[in-house]
């Protein structure tokens, strides 16, 4: 677990991983966020708001305050919007209800811009511009460059969408399988690639270092991986060089893994995280091309060394940058030599980011007391599934600080909806739920641009 530091002020002046000017808001100096004039039931309570999916048309079950705020006739049909009063566990303002027939929809990972690091873009542009989308609110966690510099956005926690490892977490993170409803304490990720019969391990892939902000230093150092979703630019320093590569074609199927019960994943890295008590089930999954990204999750592919560079360069569609020390075994390649690059992960197709865990399995995940975010009330996204295995996303409006939910608070609260799994999302100024082409909810003046987003999109 990071630095609870890195965590407690992650919505004060920045509402992001820290108070620095390196994270937080997106460098704009954004004055701080005035609570929102909030509409009122008959009652003289102001309600919570909750988003859930179900996996049937009957919506989730809820407590005894549970108070409908909009009809299930919409024009995306199968979607319901509803209110949940929380004063009975001390959260006075406003709670909303997306519920979902997982029949007819299913939760995606929205990327800014569809890039890697370097962009932003608010949850309900996100979902505008993905076919078959019909709502969205913020995902993990995100760091911001200091003020001038051209990227914006860097992803705190792992990201893993469609099967494709898309970027390795920067820090000890909490992470989400969206497909196997489980959480975990890290991401099990491991790539390698196969020199002339050495096994060279990847140290990050598509990270950009190195980077400081709160009670975080990450040098630049190992063997950094980079594809083609990476917008920025590799790193150049010193004692380092570029090789590039070009995809020649895939080698092996990809398999992903189901767990029916698991435990907490107790292992970070690039390394096989080790789970308890679980179930687990691997399924093939064809490759449809030879184009399939070259870190799909569980195969292996042929690249061809192509050139070798000292500077900073972008990465070339259907490229592989991979940045090393000059005197590593990268440097004995020569032009046209092949290498193996091999991915493997048991963290599912569809994983984000998130601090921290609420609940896993039934179990109370106790609270660090030193972390303060928790401990204070604020707007909160969190992500959660029921013993019956219906999703549910819940967004708690508030103040930065002032007012919206504590960590026990939303444990309690989640408890009322019978979530038994539960992992919160990043919060703060950051919160907002978009559904049925309306906003309905962000916190601060303005909907604020994040760098991922949880989807609800139709399933074709």
């Amino acid at each position: 677990m990071p630095p609870t530091s890195t965590y407690r002020d992650c919505v004060t002046r920045t509402s992001k991983i820290a108070t620095s000017s390196r994270v937080g808001r997106p460098g704009r100096g954004t004055p701080q966020a005035r609570r929102r004039p909030i509409a009122r039931l008959p009652s003289v309570f102001a309600i919570a708001t909750i988003v859930a999916a179900t996996f049937s048309v009957t919506p989730l079950c809820f407590n005894a305050f549970a108070t409908t705020t909009h009809g299930s006739s919409n024009p995306a049909k199968g979607l319901f919007i509803r209110g949940v009063n929380g004063v009975r566990y001390g959260v006075r303002t406003a709670i909303r209800v997306l519920t979902f027939d997982a029949s007819q929809y299913h939760l995606a990972i929205g990327l800014a811009n569809n890039a890697v690091d370097g962009s932003l873009q608010t949850p309900s542009s996100m979902c505008r511009g993905l076919a078959g989308c019909v709502a969205a609110v913020n995902g993990d966690y995100y760091d911001v460059t200091r003020v001038g510099r051209a990227d914006p956005g860097d992803e705190v926690g792992g990201v893993i969408q469609n099967c494709v490892l898309l970027h390795t977490p920067e820090i000890a993170h909490q992470q989400a399988d969206l497909d196997g409803q489980r959480v975990s304490q890290g991401m099990d990720w491991s790539v390698n690639v196969n020199i002339h019969g050495a096994t060279i391990p990847i140290t990050a892939v598509n990270q950009e270092l190195p980077m400081q902000y709160l009670n975080v230093n990450l040098p630049l150092a190992g063997n950094l991986l980079f594809t083609t979703p990476f917008v920025l630019r590799t790193p150049a320093a010193a004692g380092r060089s570029t090789y590039e590569f070009i995809q020649v074609s895939n080698t092996s199927s990809p398999t992903t893994s189901t767990t029916a019960i698991s435990s907490t994943s107790t292992t970070m890295g690039p390394t096989t995280s080790t789970t308890t008590g679980s179930t687990t089930t691997s399924t093939t999954l064809p490759l449809t091309n030879s184009t399939t990204s070259p870190t799909t999750i569980n195969t292996s592919t042929e690249l061809e060394y192509v050139a070798q560079t000292t500077k900073a360069v972008r990465i070339r569609a259907g490229q592989v940058d991979i940045s090393a020390p000059t005197g590593s075994l990268f440097a004995t390649l020569q032009i046209g030599d092949t290498v193996t690059l091999s991915t493997t992960s048991k963290s599912g197709c569809n994983n984000i980011g998130g601090h921290p865990i609420l609940l896993s399995n039934g179990s109370v995940v106790p609270i660090d007391v030193a972390d303060t975010y928790m401990a204070q009330r604020y707007p909160r996204t969190v992500i959660g599934w029921t013993a019956s295995g219906s999703t549910v996303i819940m967004i708690v409006e508030g103040v930065d600080g002032k007012s919206g939910a504590t960590g026990r608070q939303l444990v309690r609260l989640l408890q009322s909806l019978n979530v038994v799994t539960a992992l919160d999302l990043d919060g703060g100024d950051s919160t907002s739920l978009y559904a049925k082409a309306h906003s309905y909810y962000h916190a601060g003046q303005s909907e604020r641009p994040v760098s991922t987003g949880l989807l609800v999109v139709k399933t074709r």
